[in-house]
């Protein structure tokens, strides 16, 4: 595992392993069939249409150059990590994006590309190890996200995670009209309050975590705060 350091003075780990699911950094690099996988999802205009984020092209080809050029730009205001279930496979994608450093605060963006495996709790379980790993190590105090108000089984899995709503805007775009824009929000007290920390680590395995797409070697994040605190 490499450590990014940031301009903003934090460090973070490029492999985030947690109970159910591993999140790996983009930098880390995507095999052909994980390129493969995300263009299949950039065509799921259900999918398209709830996450609004998810990188299209018009091929394949156009594709695979898009994200490899993306894996190579760092952001000190962004981090997006590949969602990775129990055998390593590739089933979705979450970020966090527009890292405020003087407000401590920051936004989030998740979706699973497989149909077959939602409601299945993967997305809740990525967004749990990514903010259990944010609140150990890093200045965080409250992540955001936004969310349409008619996405009731994106914001039936944010509350369970404890996100609470904030602000609701009615808004229009160009791609799908009017509508109603919900903000929520969990804090760091809020979430300490509801798990602690470090309840998102996996149990203790012999087995090494293979290697990502790009054949480096890497050291994986258990969950637990590095440091005393």
């Amino acid at each position: 595992m490499r450590m990014l350091a940031r301009d903003r003075g934090l460090l973070t780990e490029t492999v985030i392993r947690g109970r159910r699911v591993t999140l790996r950094h983009a930098s880390e690099g995507f095999s052909e069939e994980d390129i493969a996988r995300r263009y299949r999802w950039s065509l799921d205009q259900e999918l398209q249409y709830w996450s609004g984020s998810i990188p299209a092209a018009p091929t394949l080809a156009q594709f695979r150059s898009d994200i490899i050029a993306s894996t190579r730009q760092l952001d000190a205001r962004r981090d997006q990590f590949a969602v990775l279930k129990e055998d390593g496979e590739l089933i979705g994608m979450v970020s966090y994006y527009n890292w405020t450093p003087e407000r401590g605060q920051a936004e989030l963006g998740v979706y699973i590309g497989e149909r077959g495996l939602w409601d299945r709790g993967y997305g809740t379980e990525a967004i749990r190890t990514l903010l259990d790993h944010l609140y150990q190590t890093t200045r965080l105090r409250a992540m955001y996200l936004n969310t349409y108000a008619t996405n009731e089984r994106a914001r039936a899995s944010y509350n369970k995670i404890g996100f609470e709503t904030v602000g609701a805007m009615r808004k229009y775009s160009s791609r799908i009209g009017y509508y109603i824009d919900v903000q929520m929000r969990i804090t760091r007290e809020d979430f300490i309050g509801r798990y602690g920390l470090g309840a998102f680590a996996p149990k203790p395995s012999p087995s090494p975590l293979p290697p990502g797409p790009s054949g480096q070697p890497s050291r994986q994040h258990d969950g637990r705060a590095p440091f005393p605190r």
